[in-house]
């Protein structure tokens, strides 16, 4: 298949997968968003294959640097047969669970694409308007490597806008069911698809979930942006006292009630905003054993930096602020924009400013079926911190002082 040339205008000195569109020299004859293209740099040398997009920030996406290779179904069955050797022959993870991720975009060679497993449906969002085209590619290649599976598309609006175009039709094509149930580890879960964030389910805490619940036996656990119930759940099943869990979003406290029941635990679920709940605890002097802090991405872009660095601020000194001397704090960022090493400055400020100390013993981020690449480093995104929670007992200082010291 002869495909559309473009050439770059500035020259290319990195590996990296995205090409701006400040960089690219666009041909004067339109070529439609999505379209699969060979890139060539400014002196006319083969660079690569890939998508482009006049319409995105984001004009090229490579999906190959090798001149031997097509883009074709054969190259999508490849990339798809080499993301599930991964999970399954690597890292064992259907040994005992029957839902993963996987394709983890630029880390499994497929740009703008993330496909998760949940039991027999296979979810697929696209982030690139490239793959509206080819998605028979892929729909094909996954019926072939998992026999009997429900392929469905499910795009985001949001990814659309940023994109110029209109999935509908593919969404049209390949629908998703209502729901379906997954086994994680002990844990069962309802995946709501219909009210579901991104494709349903957060699989990138599935170790994280593990790992946390073994920490939780005979505690009293709060569990904050509980969304459908997972961290809550899986700490019952281990052995809590008890857990709270408080969410803003109504639906997905309905899914967690209808999981909290489907693995026979007692939760108690609180429809309120996470930041007036912890206030109240914090001025009634209610306390818990265990706090989770895991809100929803809060920087999405590069004017939220700030705002979201605020909100990280003050979301976790409220829950140091209500978690017993000797505690333990699991907070969460799963916004690539904040760095790991400005995640900890922010809880240093907010430990400071809550009178407190953080013992870290830990600190994670995704479950491994979400892998990033040397060439795509932002593919590490989530951070996970786990922490004993002490009030400072020393001399009294200011948070200066406190920081300085």
């Amino acid at each position: 298949m002869k495909l559309p040339v473009i050439s770059l205008k500035a020259k290319r000195n990195s590996l990296h997968p995205w090409i701006f569109n400040r960089m690219i020299r666009h041909p004067q004859k339109p070529v439609k968003p999505g379209a699969l293209v060979e890139v060539l740099s400014k002196e006319g040398e083969f660079i690569g294959r890939g998508i482009y997009n006049k319409k995105s920030n984001i004009g090229i996406r490579l999906l190959t640097e090798n001149a031997s290779e097509p883009l074709c179904r054969e190259f999508i069955f490849r990339k798809l047969e080499q993301a599930k050797s991964l999970r399954e022959d690597i890292l064992g993870i259907h040994k005992t669970s029957d839902c993963y991720r996987l394709v983890h975009g630029e880390a499994d060679g497929l740009s703008g694409l993330i496909i998760d497993k949940f039991a027999s449906v296979i979810v697929v969002e696209p982030y690139s308007a490239g793959y509206i085209d080819i998605m028979n590619w892929i729909v094909s290649s996954l019926q072939i490597l998992y026999p009997g599976s429900n392929v469905a598309v499910r795009p985001d609006a949001r990814n659309a806008e940023k994109e110029g175009v209109d999935f509908s039709k593919v969404a049209k094509d390949y629908p998703c069911p209502d729901s379906v149930t997954v086994c994680e580890n002990n844990l069962r879960m309802k995946i709501n698809f219909r009210s579901g964030h991104k494709t349903g389910f957060f699989l990138d805490q599935r170790e994280n979930r593990f790992d946390l619940s073994r920490l939780c036996r005979d505690k009293e656990v709060l569990d904050c942006f509980c969304y459908t119930g997972g961290f809550g759940i899986a700490a019952m099943l281990a052995g809590a006292r008890s857990v709270t869990g408080a969410d803003l979003d109504e639906t997905a406290l309905e899914t967690a009630q209808e999981n909290a029941r489907l693995n026979a635990v007692t939760i108690s679920y609180v429809h309120i905003d996470v930041f007036d709940f912890l206030r109240k605890m914090h001025t009634n002097g209610t306390r818990a054993d265990v706090v989770i802090l895991d809100p929803a991405k809060l920087a999405g872009c590069a004017a939220e930096i700030k705002r979201a660095q605020r909100t990280y601020g003050d979301i976790n000194r409220l829950g140091m602020q209500v978690i017993r001397p000797g505690g333990i704090l699991l907070t969460c960022s799963c916004s690539g924009l904040i760095s790991e090493k400005d995640f900890l400055s922010i809880l240093t400020r907010s430990a400071a400013e809550a009178g407190v100390v953080l013992q870290i013993f830990k600190i994670t981020g995704a479950a491994p079926d979400h892998p990033f690449s040397t060439i795509f480093p932002e593919g590490r995104y989530l951070k996970a911190v786990f922490a004993r929670v002490f009030p400072y007992s020393g001399r009294k200082l200011s948070l200066q002082n406190f920081l300085e010291d």
